[in-house]
């Protein structure tokens, strides 16, 4: 199969949707993902922040003594960190079949410090989550439960409006 795929210059790439995967043109695929990168004005850059970033986080975490056990900062700082991937999943729902871009951040200098904080977090702090949907099957669920008339509006935001707010 592997030699089909390089005679074929063709690659496996996952949809966007449920746990579909889809065969296709390689040079179509890097097209799609350039000009996602394009349109969205990223830049190359000469050198990359994540080593001075992660020494940042290294001194920051050698402050944060009370908040952090300075026995775990070893276990927190990330060996061998590297910038976020993106990996593109195709919208076979959608028009023109564009792009999902999709970000791993596994080996980013915050990745574990960011799961540990947020398990402190969850610990501290109660979180009131009636405003928010786990799934479309709960949202599906609750919606049905509503008794709803002509004027009322349902509003969704999407992660795109959320950072919109904040930048």
């Amino acid at each position: 199969m592997s030699q089909k795929l390089v005679m074929e210059k063709a690659i496996i790439v996952q949809a966007d949707k449920r746990k579909t995967i889809v065969i296709r043109n390689a040079e179509e695929y890097s097209k799609k993902v350039h000009t996602f990168v394009t349109d969205n004005n990223f830049h190359l850059i000469q050198k990359g922040p994540t080593t001075k970033y992660q020494q940042l986080i290294h001194r920051t975490l050698q402050e944060c003594n009370l908040i952090i056990d300075k026995k775990k900062i070893k276990y927190l700082i990330q060996q061998k960190p590297s910038p976020p991937t993106l990996k593109a999943q195709l919208k076979l729902h959608k028009t023109g079949i564009p792009i999902r871009p999709v970000i791993t951040n596994v080996k980013y200098p915050t990745y574990k410090i960011s799961k540990h904080l947020v398990k402190l977090l969850n610990k501290h702090i109660t979180q009131n989550n009636q405003y928010n949907v786990r799934n479309s099957k709960s949202l599906a669920a609750d919606l049905v439960k509503l008794n709803l008339s002509n004027d009322h509006q349902l509003i969704t935001y999407d992660i795109r409006d959320f950072m919109s707010v904040f930048l």
